[in-house]
């Protein structure tokens, strides 16, 4: 059985990797995409190579999740919101507007609150799939 408090390191790269596919797929069809865009979004989970859970390509818009670093479901979940939430901002003519704390930036903010808002939502959605797909060993049939 996966929780959200499973460890990353316990799922392995398959499992993180379909998670965090899920819950991309939950973001584009109920947080919608960025129409100012001229080009749709793209996202990558792949494994990470700092400490960073994941990161949004404001030029190419595409969103970056590494399964790796996140330390369990939960964060992973946390993250793929997070970022999904600045494809949807305007991040390349406001968002170094406010300079100063990342913490404090109202983006980073709204960030945060999205992934309160929906992570238990996500979950409650997705961990009925997730598990079925783990117990069937995360094989496409």
């Amino acid at each position: 059985m996966i929780y959200l408090k499973t460890p990353i390191t316990k799922l392995g790269r398959e499992p993180s990797v379909r998670i965090a596919n899920m819950v991309l797929r939950w973001c584009r069809t109920n947080m919608g995409i960025n129409k100012r865009k001229k080009f749709e979004p793209i996202w990558s989970v792949v494994k990470g190579y700092d400490t960073d859970c994941g990161a949004y390509d404001a030029d190419d818009n595409e969103v970056w999740i590494y399964w790796d670093q996140c330390s369990d479901v939960r964060e992973l979940i946390n993250t793929c919101i997070h970022e999904w939430t600045h494809q949807l901002q305007p991040i390349r003519t406001k968002y170094y507007k406010y300079p100063g704390s990342y913490s404090r930036n109202p983006y980073e903010r709204q960030a945060r609150r999205n992934e309160d808002k929906y992570t238990p939502i996500v979950w409650k959605e997705l961990k009925h799939k997730i598990n079925k797909k783990y117990k069937d060993g995360f094989r496409d049939k």
